[in-house]
Parts: structure tokens; C-alpha cells; sequence
């Protein structure tokens, strides 16, 4: 425990996410990772309902209650939430409260989504950080012009809480990942109010992705957060979508979108055309150690499954 502190004192960062249910995999998955990474310090996890099933294949950290070793440089601490929210509505709220509470040392605070996994050597995040609020472009709909239709509605919304003169924006991004200074708590208190004033325009901050595109706040947190980058005097540095995978040309981490790869049938999926991405590979990588998501007779028939509906998608392609 004291060269994890020691560690995360001499660095300053810290990393946050939120889980629920099977999600758990996902963290899983994404704790492995950034071991494999290089990243030394504290994760903090948010979560409902019940911690994963894998626990006790950590340490407990002494009188530090929630808080376990996942590997001699990484410590995770486990946060209960009572929140009636959907949890990716409340990532800039559990990132100001850790910033005002249990992470306020740190000089710097990341949030993923635990359906993310890290490819990249965690250097290139601590360098990436020194740049200011770090996002990363999302692959639906990622160009977005300053002149678009949709900014000037959301121009029009911002003006009803005194927001004006944005700067012009011409991409839109993903709100799996935000990385933010703990100087520039401003971004994140803007996001909060943003997520907040969407309910009065149709979303249900209970669900994820409420209504239509034709509504200004169809996914409330990511549309909030573009707002934000629009309104925010915070400093940006943006990766485009090949940053979290979506696209060929170097991916830092993959994210999952659509089907989570601990669901379902990659089999049953690839004869319908869609064989396993780039993320779901990642994560049968990433899921054997330091934290075993599965058993190892469990994690080499689903491996082999995977192998077989990658093979499976070279025949079939969806029409």
C-alpha cells in the first residue's frame, strides 16, 4: 500500500468510472489494462447494486474500507452510489464530488466509461493531460460543423442560462472518456448544470439515450459535454475517432459500442454479419489477470468462439 500512495502522490492522477451489473467484466477488463498500461495510482469506482463477483481475487487494503490492490502500482477504491439517475448522466457530479472529497489531492482526474480498454502505454495519457480538458471524437455523426443546425439550437438554449460567444467547434465528441485538470473544475460544473437543464427540453435522465436526434439533448451527458466544449474556457486537446478505435490509424484505447462483448453470442452475431471488432478482441485479451473476469476453462471457449466468428466474418458481411 505505501508505494501505491507514494506512487500516486508523486504523479497526482487519479482515474475514475461508474459501473453497474455485468458491467463488471467491462471494469474488469479495463482495470487489467491499465496494469498492463504502465499507470500507478488510485481507480475510483462508482457503482450500484453489487461489487463484482471477482473481489476476492484482490487484496484489501488495511483500514481503508472499499479499497483494494489490484496489482503493486494500481489501487481501486469502491464507492456506493445512491443516485436514481442513469449513470452516464452522472459522470461530472461523481468527478466534482471526488474532487472536493477523496481525490482532491490529485492534480488531475480522468474518467472512462468501464467499456473502454487501454492499448496505448500509459505515458502517452500522462502526456496527453499536461494539454488541458482531453476528449476523443465519437464515430456517429463525428464532424459537426461550427454552422450546423444543431449548434445553433443548442446556441439558442445557452443563451437562456447567459452563455454566449462559443468558441466554433467543428467535431463532435464521445462521452466515454473526459480528462480534466483539478484546476478547471469550471468544465465539469458546466456539464453538471447542462445534464440538469436537459430534462426540461424532453430527457429522461433516467435512461441513456431518451427521444430522437431531432431533439437538442438525444444522448444528455454527450450532447451536454459538446455544449460544454463549446461554452468552457478550459483549454481542449482531442483526439479524432481512431483514438478510441473506431477507425483505422492508432488507437489509443478501444471502446465498445453496441453490443458489450460479456453479452450475447459472438457466433450467432457473425453470421448475421457482424463478426467481433477490434474492442471485443481487446477485451478477451484483457480479461485474464491480474483480475480473472472469467474462469480459464470459460475464458478459452469464449477466445475460441471469438476466433471462430472473426473467421466466420470474413465469409459473411452484413448487407
Amino acid at each position: 500500500m505505501a508505494e501505491v500512495v507514494q506512487q500516486e502522490m508523486e504523479n497526482r492522477t487519479a482515474i475514475c468510472t461508474l459501473f453497474e451489473g455485468n458491467y463488471h467484466y467491462g471494469l474488469a477488463a479495463f482495470l487489467n489494462s491499465l496494469v498492463g498500461a504502465g499507470f500507478k495510482g488510485t481507480v475510483w469506482a462508482g457503482y450500484r447494486g453489487s461489487l463484482p463477483p471477482w473481489i476476492n481475487q484482490l487484496k484489501a487494503v488495511e483500514q481503508a474500507e472499499g479499497q483494494y490492490l489490484v496489482s503493486d502500482s494500481v489501487r481501486i477504491s469502491f464507492l456506493p452510489l445512491t443516485t436514481k439517475i442513469h449513470l452516464t448522466n452522472y459522470k461530472p457530479e461523481f468527478m466534482l464530488d471526488l474532487l472536493t472529497g477523496p481525490a482532491r489531492m490529485c492534480k488531475y482526474l480522468w474518467y472512462f466509461d468501464p467499456d473502454i480498454w487501454l492499448c496505448s502505454g500509459w505515458s502517452f495519457f500522462a502526456g496527453w493531460q499536461r494539454h488541458g480538458v482531453a476528449l476523443c471524437q465519437e464515430i456517429v455523426n463525428n464532424i459537426l460543423p461550427a454552422d450546423s443546425p444543431m449548434r445553433y439550437q443548442w446556441m439558442e438554449i445557452a443563451e437562456t442560462i447567459g452563455l454566449r460567444n462559443p468558441r466554433p467547434l467543428g467535431y463532435y465528441y464521445n462521452g466515454g472518456l473526459t480528462g480534466v485538470p483539478a484546476n478547471q473544475t469550471e468544465f465539469l460544473q458546466l456539464w453538471k448544470r447542462l445534464i440538469e437543464l436537459s430534462a426540461d427540453y424532453g430527457c429522461d435522465l433516467g435512461r441513456m439515450m431518451p427521444g430522437t436526434r431531432d431533439m437538442p439533448f438525444h444522448a444528455s451527458d454527450q450532447d451536454a459535454l459538446n455544449i460544454t466544449a463549446m461554452y468552457s474556457d478550459a483549454s481542449l486537446s482531442t483526439l479524432g475517432p481512431e483514438g478510441m478505435g473506431f477507425i483505422p490509424g492508432g488507437a489509443r484505447m478501444y471502446h465498445t459500442v453496441g453490443p458489450k462483448p460479456w453479452n450475447g453470442s459472438q457466433l450467432k452475431r457473425a453470421l448475421r454479419g457482424l463478426p467481433p471488432s477490434n474492442a471485443t478482441k481487446a477485451f478477451f485479451t484483457h480479461c485474464n489477470g491480474p483480475i480473472r473476469a472469467y474462469s480459464q476453462g470459460e475464458l478459452r471457449a469464449k477466445q475460441m468462439e471469438c476466433s471462430i466468428a472473426a473467421l466466420i466474418g470474413r465469409f459473411y458481411a452484413r448487407q
